[in-house]
C-alpha cells in the first residue's frame, strides 16, 4: 500500500476510525484515550481531524517534532537521504556520517571530545529514558531509582515504572521494582 493511496474514507468521523482503532489496536494505546479525533494531515503547528477540524499541536509528535510537521527543510533533508543510497537503519554500527555527526556534537560541549562520550538511543524518548535507567543502575550499583509525581517518561516498561499517571500504568503487572516517587518541588 502506497502512502498516497490512504486517503479518509468518505464521509468517516472521528468515531469511524478510533472504533477501528480498538478492534484491530492493542488496549495499550494512550493517547486516543485523550485525544479522541483521527488526524488526517498536517502541517506546521496544526493538525486537522477526519472531519475537517483544525487543532493546534500542542502535543508535537511527543516532543519530536520541533520544527512542526512536514516542515520543508525535513521533507527536503529526508528525500535528500532516501536519494543518497545511506544506510537508514544502523543500530549502533560505524558509518562515515554517524562519525562526522559525533564529532561535530562534542565539539560543542565544553571540554570537547576528551570529556564525553554520546550513548546513541533508540527513536523514542523512552528509549532515551531506558539507557538512562541502566546506566545509573550501572554506574552507581544501585537498584533503586527516584521520579517525581506526575512526571511523565514514556510508555516502555521502565519508563512507565517511573512515569507518575497511575491511568496509564494501572493495566500492566509486575513494573519495574525500586521505583521511589516524590513531590515536585
Amino acid at each position: 500500500m502506497s502512502v498516497t493511496s490512504v486517503n479518509p474514507a468518505a464521509n468517516a468521523t472521528n468515531e469511524y476510525y478510533l472504533t477501528r482503532q480498538s478492534q484491530m489496536e492493542s488496549n495499550v494505546r494512550s493517547y486516543p484515550r485523550k485525544l479522541p479525533l483521527a488526524i488526517a494531515k498536517a502541517q506546521g503547528c496544526w493538525v486537522t481531524d477526519v472531519e475537517g477540524t483544525e487543532y493546534l499541536d500542542c502535543l508535537a509528535g511527543a516532543g519530536t517534532l520541533a520544527l512542526g510537521h512536514n516542515h520543508p527543510a525535513v521533507i527536503q533533508s529526508i528525500q535528500d537521504t532516501l536519494a543518497s543510497g545511506l544506510p537508514l537503519h544502523t543500530l549502533d554500527l560505524t558509518t562515515p556520517l554517524k562519525d562526522a555527526f559525533t564529532e561535530a556534537l562534542l565539539a560543542y560541549l565544553p571540554g570537547g571530545k576528551e570529556e564525553y562520550c554520546l550513548q546513541f538511543c533508540g527513536p523514542s524518548g523512552a528509549d532515551g529514558t531506558e539507557a538512562a535507567i541502566k546506566l545509573a543502575k550501572t554506574y552507581t550499583g544501585r537498584s533503586t531509582v527516584i521520579s517525581f509525581s506526575g512526571g511523565y517518561h514514556g510508555m516502555t516498561h521502565g519508563a512507565l515504572a517511573m512515569t507518575g499517571n497511575l491511568s496509564a500504568k494501572n493495566a500492566v503487572n509486575g513494573l519495574m521494582p525500586g521505583v521511589q516517587f516524590m513531590p515536585y518541588p
